[in-house]
């Protein structure tokens, strides 16, 4: 490249983050000095562009994954939520707090950890009798948030009775005229961390699918009946690591998923290197994938998806290393971290689909390894790694549900249960969609929303309109190409897409735009393909993509919001993001 264009890569790798560090960041003086960081490598380069010296040379991967966890960490979640709590149940008798002296109750907020079915009513003690004031019948599993409910009473004790099996109580508020009120029960626990502030929203509890996936990882590390037993085990246990170091919180409970997302940049960015060859096209698909819509709202959450889209990646790289270096143990690494990504979900397993594809590739081209290999010893060799290491990677997976039931007979019942939960789903949703609306972007995953006034804080699943809609056009260039001279990168990217993205066609359940997930990685890889072929035909190529990808990033910081929860007035939300009557945010 050109060192004009040089500079301008790095310009593009840059700006966006200096935008949002001014924009959507306290400023704070951390966030000011990675600014300032930033300008400066920028004017030395462009002084030594301009002086026609060589350009000082740092790692641009590493200002794509710096900037992801940049846009990640802010506003991710909170570490101060209540952590100790008492078990309340119906067998028990009633919680009382004495205020010891009467006085108006305006507001009473409590923090559940786990919501066992539970029901439990709220009485005043008044001129010497208990009237009932609130009662919490459970419909929904409501899992580790805080709940505010408006009282105006005037008592000295209020009563807590469960009248239906049991709760995980951390704390119990009560607000007078906006101050705390102090007050004594017998369950100390329940107000031992008073000065912890009070969070409602999604930054101070679990939200969607995080009641499921959350919750169930914290009852794996303390040995409790599992509530969430519709997905294998380990995307849960990966969560756990985070719980650990800080603690069973929003912070805590999503950490995990934020840094194996920045990660998994590096890794697309590798695999794009292997590909093409050239650090330009795998620095687009690692720029891709770092302003990519989906991939930032998932990463952002306890959902399990990103563990397992990272595990896809790094089967189908070592796919394709094996293909192209020829050596078994890549086959082998393949299938291991195959075993890995189904052991999250099994919207992985359609990844077997393309590989079939992969195969016959290989086979019909009469490619090298089959004059190696033979076309028998690359079936059996198929079979050992994804039958074999892959499925021993599976059942390795289940380790808590092995000590506590001591055989395999456990984990087959566990995974024979799932099947039946899919197989006979017949709930609705209104977030649902069709496998054919996915790509065209019809029909955003609403995970959060709340009104403030004029104010609105959302989070949403969906693609970054640029990646989506220029995907389409990149599949059907690659279908062209693959009659016209099909090459391994074409084949694979292909394959990749189509197995892990046709079989919903088939699919009868219940289905989520986040599902498309899976494939978006092998979309972006498209995108990349068909643009470095412009790039060789055209003298104007390179700034079309480059283009290109800054109106990618320019759309990531505008529907920022959005996608984060970060809370703006409602009216730009209406205005300029409202693309469609579908796009319900």
């Amino acid at each position: 490249m050109k060192v004009s264009q040089t500079l301008f890569l790095h310009i593009l790798l840059t700006a966006p983050l200096l935008f949002f560090i001014g924009v959507y960041t306290n400023r704070s003086m951390g966030y000011l000095g990675i600014a300032f960081i930033l300008v400066a490598l920028l004017a030395w380069n462009t002084y030594r562009g301009v002086t026609k010296q060589t350009l000082f040379s740092y790692p641009l991967w590493m200002v794509l994954v710096g900037s992801f966890y940049i846009y990640a960490f802010v506003g991710l979640g909170t570490a101060g939520v209540p952590q100790s709590f008492e078990v309340v149940s119906e067998q028990d008798s009633p919680v009382v707090f004495d205020f010891k002296t009467s006085t108006p109750v305006d507001k009473m907020c409590y923090y559940v950890g786990i919501d066992n079915n539970v029901n439990f009513i709220l009485e005043y003690q008044k001129q010497g009798r208990w009237q009932k004031f609130y009662t919490y019948a459970n419909s929904y599993p409501y899992s580790f948030r805080w709940r505010c409910v408006k009282t105006g009473i005037h008592t000295s004790k209020v009563l807590l009775r469960v009248t239906k099996n049991k709760m995980m109580l951390n704390e119990v508020r009560f607000m007078s005229r906006g101050k705390v009120l102090d007050y004594t029960s017998r369950l100390p626990k329940l107000n031992d961390e008073q000065n912890l502030q009070l969070d409602t929203s999604y930054y101070g509890g679990m939200y969607f699918d995080e009641i499921y996936h959350g919750r169930t990882a914290f009852e794996i590390m303390h040995g409790l009946r599992v509530y969430e037993n519709t997905h294998p085990y380990l995307g849960k246990l990966l969560i756990i690591p985070g719980i650990k170091v800080f603690g069973m919180s929003p912070l805590g409970w999503r950490v995990s998923n934020v840094l194996v997302a920045g990660l998994m940049i590096f890794v697309f960015y590798y695999f794009a290197l292997l590909l093409f060859k050239e650090k330009l096209y795998a620095l687009g698909a690692g720029f891709l994938m770092t302003y990519g819509f989906m991939h930032f709202a998932q990463a952002r959450m306890a959902h399990i998806d990103t563990f397992s889209v990272f595990f896809v990646l790094l089967s189908y790289l070592f796919l394709y290393q094996f293909i192209s270096k020829q050596k078994l143990i890549a086959l082998f690494a393949s299938g291991f971290f195959f075993g890995l990504a189904s052991a999250v979900k099994w919207s992985a397993i359609f990844s077997g689909l393309g590989f079939v594809l992969v195969l016959l590739y290989i086979v019909l081209s009469r490619h090298l390894l089959v004059k190696r290999f033979s076309v028998t010893k690359l079936l059996l060799y198929g079979a050992y790694s994804y039958v074999l290491v892959a499925g021993m990677a599976y059942l390795l997976t289940f380790p808590e549900m092995y000590q506590r039931s001591g055989g395999l007979q456990a984990v087959i019942n566990y995974n024979l249960n799932m099947f039946h939960y899919h197989s006979t789903m017949t709930q609705t949703h209104p977030y649902s969609s069709q496998w054919w609306s996915w790509p065209l972007d019809m029909k955003p995953m609403g995970y959060y929303k709340h009104y403030e006034g004029k104010l609105l804080s959302t989070i949403n699943a969906f693609g970054n309109p640029a990646i989506f809609w220029m995907g389409i056009v990149a599949v059907f260039y690659l279908i062209f190409v693959m009659f016209k001279k099909a090459t391994l990168e074409a084949v694979l990217i292909l394959s990749a897409f189509a197995g892990l993205y046709l079989p919903y066609i088939f699919v009868g359940r219940l289905m989520f735009i986040y599902h498309f997930y899976y494939a978006v990685p092998f979309l972006m890889l498209a995108i990349v393909y068909m643009f470095r072929d412009l790039i060789s035909w055209s003298r104007y190529g390179y700034g079309v993509f480059l283009s290109y990808l800054l109106v990618v990033a320019g759309l990531f910081l505008a529907f920022y919001p959005v996608l984060s929860g970060y809370v703006v007035e409602s009216a730009y939300v209406t205005k300029y993001l409202k693309w469609s009557s579908a796009w319900w945010f």
